[in-house]
């Protein structure tokens, strides 16, 4: 959790933007290597190679619903607003291609999955049950999330969204309710998988979705 919390900061608050990927996938690394230190196996972490393949279809099913999920808060005008963050002005193709093929998958995606779903699930597993383990998890991952939603609110009200301290509260609130949430499914692919493959899926398909589902609204938005 100390880890964590550093990480957090570091990532949101003093490391620059180019450099947050590399500080991500070393930081994953270090928890990975905390969890296995120990005791924590391969199996706990969700590592299993045999598993893999359940995994992937689990994930696989799992993006067809995030991609589902996001097209239904594209249409609702409080969380259209939300998606429509004020740093996709001017982003490019190549852009929303570098993002969601590259940054999120490798920064985000697979950085917080190893964390949570990974290095912190597979660590609470050896003391506690996995209903237990799952609602820690998922609700450290859904406060982590408040940097990045505070940065997204600031951004997003240069496209629309009135400021406030209100709608602050209440976006931010509402973003860490949601991610939390999310952790909780995460978590129960990552079960029902036996495998990182599963969440890290399914992960990437709701992160890529609200991406380009807010590019594509901000660029119709200054067209």
């Amino acid at each position: 959790m100390v880890v964590l919390a550093i990480w957090n900061v570091a990532a949101n608050v003093l490391v620059p933007g180019a450099a947050a990927v590399p500080v991500n996938v070393v930081a994953a690394a270090l928890l990975l290597g905390l969890a296995f230190r120990s005791g924590a196996d391969a199996t706990a972490l969700g590592l299993r190679k045999r598993s893999v393949a359940n995994g992937v279809r689990v994930g696989a099913a799992a993006i067809g619903v995030a991609v589902l999920a996001v097209a239904v808060a594209s249409a609702v005008p409080v969380s259209r607003a939300l998606l429509a963050d004020g740093r996709f002005v001017g982003v490019a193709m190549s852009g929303v291609l570098y993002e969601t093929a590259g940054r999120i998958p490798i920064g985000t995606v697979l950085a917080e999955e190893i964390a949570f779903r990974g290095a912190l699930l597979g660590m609470l597993l050896r003391w506690t049950s996995p209903l237990r383990a799952t609602v820690v998890s998922s609700v450290l991952f859904g406060l982590w999330h408040v940097l990045p939603a505070i940065a997204a609110l600031e951004s997003a009200t240069a496209v629309g969204l009135p400021a406030g301290l209100h709608v602050t509260a209440v976006a931010v609130g509402g973003q860490v309710m949601v991610t939390a949430l999310a952790g909780v499914v995460f978590a129960w692919l990552r079960f029902r998988g036996d495998s990182l493959a599963a969440p890290a899926l399914a992960h990437w398909g709701l992160n890529g979705a609200a991406y380009v589902a807010g590019w594509l609204i901000v660029r119709n938005a200054w067209a």
